[in-house]
């Protein structure tokens, strides 16, 4: 076999040397490269983890929403309503009576109010000169003899009293002759301070003895 020289086997050294780096550093980028490179599998399993973990965040929040929500709906305090007093009326118990009878509560009637005949003041203008027959045209006892005493206060001249030919007159009637006519109006107004006189004056014949007739009503 033939010798190598010195210098040629450092040269073969060195050769050998820089082949066994090279080669170690191939491999050592083929692994970077499988690293960082991951696979198609590798990204969808981390994007579905990212997605659970997106939507457990969502379910979490609307949980604790709905918990808040419904505890101040708790929280609030609803107005107790004011109870309204009933009033309890006490009905009256009949007392009975030692035999067993109940004693009868008694009526009392009420009176009906009499009629209060104002005082008239005497007229000047027919003193004397107007004499008047009263006669009851209502029915009721003594109401000619009331009026009389009116218009007799009134100043005046009462003839004569009497009933008329039927009670059925409702308002008072005034029958005055035509020479006289001109009394009617403060006669009516006399008379109408207590009784309901009827607006139309009957002419009354010039033939009767009393300047007027007065026929008392009901009213």
């Amino acid at each position: 076999m033939l010798s190598l020289s010195p210098l040629l086997l450092a040269k073969r050294r060195k050769y050998a040397t820089l082949r066994g780096l090279l080669a170690y550093m191939d491999k050592q980028f083929s692994n970077f490269s499988s690293y960082t490179k991951p696979p198609a599998s590798a990204k969808k399993r981390a994007f579905i983890y990212v997605l659970l973990f997106v939507v457990l965040i969502g379910l979490a929040i609307v949980a604790g929403n709905y918990f808040l929500s419904s505890k101040k709906a708790k929280s609030k305090v609803e107005p107790t309503p004011t109870p309204t007093p009933t009033i309890v009326i006490p009905t009256a118990t009949p007392t009975a009576s030692p035999s067993g009878k109940s004693t009868p509560t008694p009526t009392v009637k009420v009176s009906p109010t009499a009629k209060v005949s104002p005082t008239v003041s005497p007229t000047t203008a027919v003193s004397k000169t107007l004499t008047i027959q009263v006669l009851n045209g209502s029915g009721t006892k003594g109401e000619a003899g009331k009026v009389a005493s009116l218009l007799k206060a009134a100043g005046y001249s009462i003839s004569s009293t009497g009933n008329a030919d039927t009670f059925d007159y409702q308002k008072t009637v005034i029958q005055i002759k035509k020479s006289k006519l001109s009394y009617a109006t403060q006669l009516k107004k006399d008379l109408s301070a207590s009784y309901t006189v009827d607006p139309t004056v009957q002419t009354l014949a010039e033939s009767s003895e009393a300047d007027a007739i007065v026929i008392v009503g009901a009213e």
